[in-house]
């Protein structure tokens, strides 16, 4: 989710989920009285871009749906399934595979960027609700032609990501087989990739339920940003996370201008 938000979130809520008091919270509050409930929203910002202006287009909770809260990503060097947090997400859950022929790095730390950092937006608990959880973040450049180089070098790294694996051992909410989808994205004039894996668990733990996930990363002018949609599906439920997420991007990226 970055890298992934749904494991995460489902490992905060099993103690207590800790809710974010910063600045960024201002900026995601204002983007959500400004740009909320609209499909055309009103750009909040335009390139070159600032790490402060970037979260503008940051999926806010008033975007998620009610009942979402902002929950802190900090100190995740201890999970399973741990990215830095000023990294982009690339191949989610590949670090843990058993059977890849060819090192895939899960996600790329850009160099010469500022990061905003990971922000997530969901439920308290992910396996009561409907809602889904968002994990989101940016590099943000001096210059454009630095952007362009680090996207180039996140796009080659999730080139190599397999379009199917399996995670043999671990803690069992992460145990199972794995299917992957790539294409371009553009959007707003923002291009990039769109990822869309689906996590099978396997049928001696008894789940009626597959893990569903969509990233999409986009790079404009100077900046690359990233989001992730994770959502739980009973078996037998079509996957929509990617569907879900463009829908969600077309008015995130417009904030952007």
């Amino acid at each position: 989710m970055g890298q992934m938000g749904l494991a995460r979130l489902r490992d905060q809520s099993s103690r207590r989920v800790r809710l974010v008091a910063s600045s960024a919270t201002t900026v995601l509050l204002a983007a959500a009285v400004a740009g909320c409930g609209s499909d055309s929203p009103k750009p909040l910002t335009h390139a070159p871009y600032t790490v402060k202006s970037i979260q503008y287009g940051f999926a806010t909770i008033k975007d998620i749906g009610k009942g979402a809260i902002r929950v802190d990503d900090s100190g995740h060097g201890s999970h399973v399934i741990y990215t830095p947090p000023d990294s982009v997400p690339t191949c989610s859950y590949v670090q843990r595979a058993d059977d890849i022929t060819v090192k895939v790095q899960p996600a790329v730390e850009p160099v010469g960027g500022n990061s905003t950092g990971r922000f997530i937006v969901g439920p308290p608990n992910p396996d009561r609700s409907a809602l889904p959880v968002v994990t989101q973040g940016a590099v943000v450049f001096t210059t454009d032609a630095l952007a362009d180089t680090g996207m180039k070098t996140v796009t080659a790294e999730a080139a190599k990501c397999p379009d199917s694996f399996s995670i043999l051992g671990g803690p069992p909410i992460i145990v199972g087989s794995y299917k992957v989808n790539s294409r371009a994205f553009k959007s707003a004039g923002w291009t990039g990739f769109a990822q869309q894996l689906a996590h099978t668990s396997p049928p001696d733990l008894g789940t009626d339920t597959y893990d569903d996930l969509a990233t999409v990363v986009a790079h404009k002018s100077n900046a690359i940003i990233y989001l992730q949609l994770a959502q739980i599906r009973k078996t037998g439920q079509r996957a929509d996370s990617n569907e879900k997420l463009e829908k969600l991007l077309k008015t995130t990226l417009g904030r952007l201008g």
